[in-house]
């Protein structure tokens, strides 16, 4: 018995090791597997805290471009894009006040919108914008633009610059507005919408090019060019200068693209009758608006045009002394003894390549178009029902229903090259006063129809690609950041957020080391 405990007690003080040995390597397969599991769980958390850094950061870079308004305010559209990748030549626009003033003015047709836009235009490289206190720099005006030009200039404008190029953008311009009425006689400028892009865009193209002139045709009564300042802006967007010109006494420059007759009163003297046709012969262009009643007396002028009428002419159209009238739901009520009536445009001549649309016309003026001759072509482009009425001047008896013609283009052939003239029955129909009625749409896409068809184009048609963008009570505001507060959004979002994920998982690592 003895020998057999003795045996078992050996038995046993030998198996004691062995299972002493198994239990070592067990924990310290289990240890092994606690420390593996803490540095994948380590290299997991730092492969979370990179990607969870590299993701702010590119927010950080994306915030600011954020457009969440209605109509774009904030984005560029592709025709800036463009031209401002195309420049060859280096373009500074000078903002006229503080750009941390500005920033402080927020809201629609408030400063902060202004330096948001400017802000895409100086990411191109070579576009700078600066910003002139002219308060702290009084002398910055007239050393850029000159003793005599400075004195056009106010605060809040801009400075479109490239070498000695130089073009002024009011702080007035860069805004779409409509004239209200209150109580039936106050009138008030209400800010429907921004057109900041059109007016920058438009002016660095002319300060990198040369500049076509469309030429204002002054000393025969025409209306003054306030009077028409919407259509005649539109004119300058479209990458034009105008400026006046006295046929009396002037000839037409070589810089000419075209020459614009906006209600004469009286007729061509035999000087300028003679200018005007030796230049439209060399293959050249016109437009005419020729009122049959005063825009600013409301008289009937009465001048028989007789040397205009010898112009028009080699071109099939002629002036007729008559107003006319529309009826049914053509005719619209005038006042003071104005005839407004809707007319809708016509398939054809200048106007071949814009599909229908309806104008609003006022004291128009019948035309005669004559296609008898072998070297014109007349084609009418806006026309009245067959119910019309066209009521002579000088007769009150003498009325004539039936279509008339109150717009029509034409062309020669008897020059050394194609010339092409518009003419329109009335020019009141296209003054700002009538436009705020009316609508400017209409008028824009004829003119423009017109001119594409004259041949009348630049490189770049930037007021028929950029529209002003309208407000809305309904739009939502774009994420709008300045220096400081962009500056504090990114050590926020780079810095700060990193490294609080990175002391939290610390830590987390220093109190579950042990487990």
């Amino acid at each position: 018995m003895e020998d057999k405990k003795k045996n078992v007690s050996a038995n046993t003080n030998v198996e004691a090791p062995e299972n002493n040995v198994n239990g070592g390597e067990k924990n310290a397969k289990n240890g092994g597997i606690r420390r593996l599991t803490k540095k994948t769980n380590l290299i997991i958390f730092v492969a979370v805290a990179v990607a969870v850094f590299v993701l702010v950061n590119l927010l950080a870079q994306f915030i600011p471009n954020i457009d969440n308004t209605v109509g774009g305010i904030f984005t560029l559209t592709e025709t800036t894009i463009k031209v401002l990748n195309s420049l060859e030549k280096d373009v500074t626009i000078y903002a006229l006040y503080d750009r941390v003033e500005g920033e402080a003015e927020t809201g629609p047709g408030k400063r902060a919108e202004q330096v948001a836009i400017l802000d895409l235009y100086d990411q191109f490289p070579r576009v700078t914008v600066s910003y002139i206190d002219l308060d702290r720099n009084p002398s910055f005006l007239p050393n850029t633009v000159g003793e005599t030009a400075a004195e056009n200039y106010s605060k809040n404008d801009f400075i479109v610059k490239c070498g000695n190029n130089v073009r002024q953008v009011t702080s007035k311009d860069i805004y779409a507005t409509q004239t209200q009425t209150y109580n039936y006689f106050y009138e008030y400028e209400l800010t429907v919408g921004i057109q900041a892009e059109t007016k920058f865009t438009s002016a660095i193209i002319k300060v990198t090019g040369d500049t076509p002139v469309i030429y204002f045709s002054t000393g025969f009564g025409e209306d003054a060019k306030k009077n028409y300042s919407t259509i005649l802006g539109y004119v300058t967007d479209s990458g034009y200068d105008i400026a006046d010109i006295d046929l009396r006494t002037t000839d037409i420059p070589e810089d000419a693209a075209c020459i614009l007759f906006m209600g004469p009163k009286s007729d061509l003297t035999g000087a300028a009758m003679d200018r005007l046709d030796r230049w439209l012969k060399k293959g050249h262009c016109a437009f005419f608006f020729m009122d049959i009643k005063s825009l600013s007396t409301d008289a009937i002028v009465y001048d028989p045009f007789t040397n205009f009428g010898e112009v028009l002419s080699n071109y099939g159209i002629s002036l007729e002394r008559t107003i006319v009238e529309e009826s049914g739901d053509r005719a619209i009520s005038g006042t003071g003894g104005d005839t407004v009536f809707s007319a809708d445009t016509s398939k054809a001549g200048s106007l071949e390549n814009l599909d229908k649309v309806t104008v609003y016309m006022l004291n128009a003026r019948s035309l005669n178009l004559d296609n008898n001759q072998t070297t014109s072509e007349a084609e009418a482009i806006i026309k009245t029902t067959k119910n019309a009425k066209a009521k002579s001047v000088d007769n009150e008896n003498d009325t004539r229903t039936g279509v008339s013609v109150v717009a029509a283009s034409g062309k020669s052939y008897m020059g050394t090259a194609t010339s092409s003239i518009v003419v329109f029955g009335s020019c009141a129909s296209f003054s700002n006063t009538f436009l705020q009625y009316a609508g400017t749409s209409s008028a824009k896409s004829i003119m423009s129809t017109s001119m594409r068809w004259m041949k009348l184009e630049t490189k770049t048609n930037v007021a028929d690609s950029i529209e002003a963008k309208e407000y809305n009570n309904a739009v939502k505001s774009a994420i709008m950041i300045s220096d400081n507060e962009m500056n504090v959004t990114t050590v926020i979002v780079m810095i700060v957020i990193p490294l609080l994920i990175l002391i939290a998982g610390f830590v987390i690592w220093l109190r579950r080391r042990h487990l």
